[in-house]
C-alpha cells in the first residue's frame, strides 16, 4: 500500500515531484495529494498555496500544444486530450484561438500529410478513406487536399484501385472482392468498373 503522508513537509515535497514529473493540471495535481493525504484538504491546501507561484497552469497548456503540434495532432486530438489531463476546456480553447490561430488556420504541418497519406496508400487505402480520417475540421481541408494531390498527382484512386483489385482478384469471388475494397473506401462504380475490365 502506498504511504499516508502526513506532515506539511513531506507532502511539498512529494508536491514538487510529482509535478515536475509529470507537469499535471492544478486539478489533478490537487487530486492526487488529496490521494496521498487520506482526504486531509486543509494540509493540501496549505501545501498548495505555498507553491503555487512557481508554476503556472498556462505554460503547461502551452507546452502540450506545442508538443501535439509537433507531432502533427489536429485540434481536436489536443483539445481532448488535455481535457482528459483535467486541464480546464475555457484555458485550452483561448489558448489555441489567441496563441495558435486554430480558429483562422489549420495546425497541421502538409509534410507530416504527405508521410500519412503515402502510408494509407501503402496499405491500398482510398483518397475519400484517407479525407475522412484526416479531415476533422473545414480549415484542415486545404491541407489535406493538398498533400494528396502531391502523393496521388492526376491519376487519383485508379492506379490504386487497380492495384488492390489484382491483390485480391485470384484468391476471392467477385462479391468479396467488392465488399472488401468498399471497406477501403473505393466508390462502387469505380470498382464495377475495374471488375468489368
Amino acid at each position: 500500500m502506498n504511504k499516508i503522508i502526513t506532515t506539511s513537509i513531506r507532502l511539498k515535497d512529494y508536491a514538487l515531484w510529482y509535478y515536475f514529473r509529470y507537469f499535471p493540471s492544478n486539478k489533478k495535481l490537487e487530486n492526487k495529494l488529496l490521494e496521498k493525504t487520506l482526504q486531509d484538504r486543509e494540509l493540501v491546501d496549505g501545501v498548495l498555496d505555498q507553491i503555487k507561484h512557481l508554476f503556472t497552469e498556462d505554460d503547461i497548456i502551452r507546452s502540450n500544444i506545442k508538443n501535439y503540434i509537433f507531432r502533427n495532432k489536429n485540434v481536436n486530438y489536443i483539445k481532448l486530450n488535455l481535457m482528459k489531463k483535467q486541464f480546464p476546456k475555457d484555458r485550452i480553447n483561448e489558448i489555441l484561438t489567441n496563441e495558435f490561430g486554430s480558429e483562422e488556420h489549420s495546425l497541421l504541418n502538409v509534410h507530416s500529410l504527405v508521410r500519412k497519406i503515402e502510408n494509407f496508400k501503402n496499405k491500398g487505402k482510398s483518397i475519400q478513406y484517407i479525407k475522412i480520417k484526416l479531415i476533422e475540421r473545414k480549415l484542415d481541408r486545404e491541407g489535406v487536399e493538398n498533400a494528396l494531390s502531391v502523393v496521388f498527382g492526376d491519376k487519383g484512386d485508379n492506379e490504386n484501385l487497380a492495384h488492390e483489385y489484382q491483390k485480391l482478384e485470384g484468391k476471392y469471388e467477385k462479391k468479396k472482392i467488392i465488399e472488401k475494397l468498399l471497406r477501403k473506401g473505393f466508390f462502387y462504380g469505380d470498382i464495377k468498373e475495374i471488375i468489368n475490365k
